[in-house]
């Protein structure tokens, strides 16, 4: 991604709906998580997920975390210093395979619904194909995840299943994700998100949550 120089001067605060509210929640995520994206089925064994050729799962499991630390990388150098620094994150160490591939099908499917959820609201043309980039490697690996699980292919994070991928509201990435953020570290808060710098700082904290839980397990199961 190519650092836009606009982002330098972030346009004026227009009053537009706001994306998302402050993450502190203090929900666990995991068990939203172990209610949305059943673990596989028939196995005893919680160390167990099913593989469709060898070596499968680790190929799969090592794009996607090498994909999320590459998204952050390009968002961090497109918003430059305006960047927010890393959260502190919580509760994102997984006993085992199975919970850690669930939490991960629900990371992966938020991911898509935020991203849906945020394209209407950019303003810059540059911005919207970058976020539509990202959203379409999130959707890919969403793909992956739900076929690993043995749930619809085009299953979302609520559970619905339809031709017509549906954004996710605020409120619901909130539900869902806010959980993980124990402290934003200094950042800028998550509301209100009213031009494309805010939008962006968001799904950079998102992306920041998803590399450090792929960065903390995939080596442990894989």
């Amino acid at each position: 991604m190519m650092k836009d120089d606009s982002v330098s001067q972030p346009p004026p605060r227009q009053g537009r709906r706001a994306f998302l509210k402050s993450a502190t929640a203090a929900a666990a995520l995991p068990a939203a998580a172990a209610a949305l994206s059943p673990p596989a089925r028939g196995a005893a064994n919680s160390n167990y997920i099913p593989t469709l050729y060898r070596g499968w799962n680790a190929r799969n499991f090592s794009q996607i975390l090498e994909d999320e630390n590459e998204h952050v990388e390009a968002i961090v150098a497109t918003l430059g210093s305006l960047a927010r620094p890393k959260p502190i994150f919580q509760n994102l160490v997984q006993p085992n395979a199975q919970q850690f591939a669930a939490v991960s099908r629900v990371l992966e499917n938020v991911g898509v619904g935020a991203y849906l959820g945020a394209l209407p609201l950019i303003q810059s043309k540059a911005y919207v194909a970058a976020a539509g980039s990202i959203a379409l490697i999130e959707a890919r690996h969403a793909g992956y995840l739900n076929t690993l699980l043995d749930v619809n292919i085009v299953e979302n994070a609520l559970g619905d299943v339809s031709s017509f991928d549906q954004p996710l509201s605020p409120e619901k990435v909130v539900e869902l994700a806010g959980p993980f953020i124990a402290d934003l570290n200094g950042g800028p808060p998550l509301l209100p998100l009213a031009n494309d710098v805010d939008i962006f700082n968001f799904a950079l904290a998102l992306e920041y949550l998803e590399v450090e839980f792929y960065n903390l397990n995939v080596p442990r199961f894989f």
